[in-house]
């Protein structure tokens, strides 16, 4: 078991790793339409585009790092209120139902995204990709984080709750 959490650890934090890298992309691409639009007098028009496109990837693929952490965010006027014993088994509770709530909604994304492959539907912007790219990265992470919510925290994000 411990092995399997260490994998997800890992798989975690490699997703992580390319949301920044999603994010480092966005940066460029802005960057480098500003130059060509203002100083080569030609813009590229495609920021708006891959923009958005590395917004969907740079969410879904931080997502199961957060829920690893539990770094969400979480209204806890109630559970602060519950004696430590009983706030243990609650949030456990609570993070179980997360996780069944997210691989229902991950089974639904992932039945959208073979519909979208299976009928070949294009996004609407201006420079299309295939939908179901987009949609699969979605699946990847909500299943990703519900696994990540059945899964034990790691020590560091409950030194962080603490704080």
């Amino acid at each position: 078991m411990q092995r399997l959490n260490s994998a997800l650890r890992l798989a975690s934090q490699i997703c992580a790793f390319f949301a920044a890298v999603a994010v480092g992309i966005t940066a460029f691409i802005y960057v480098a339409e500003v130059v060509a639009r203002y100083g080569l007098n030609s813009p590229i028009n495609i920021s708006s585009d891959v923009g958005s496109y590395m917004l969907c990837v740079c969410a879904f693929l931080a997502a199961p790092l957060i829920s690893r952490q539990r770094g969400h965010i979480a209204v806890t006027v109630v559970l602060e209120t519950l004696p430590p014993r009983v706030l243990g088994k609650v949030t456990r509770v609570l993070e179980f139902v997360s996780a069944v709530v997210l691989l229902v909604v991950g089974y639904f994304v992932l039945d959208l995204c073979i519909r979208q492959y299976h009928q070949g539907v294009l996004t609407s912007m201006a420079n299309q990709i295939p939908r179901w790219w987009l949609t699969a990265v979605m699946t990847f992470g909500i299943f990703f984080s519900a696994l990540n919510f059945l899964a034990p925290a790691d020590a560091k994000s409950e030194e962080i709750m603490e704080l």
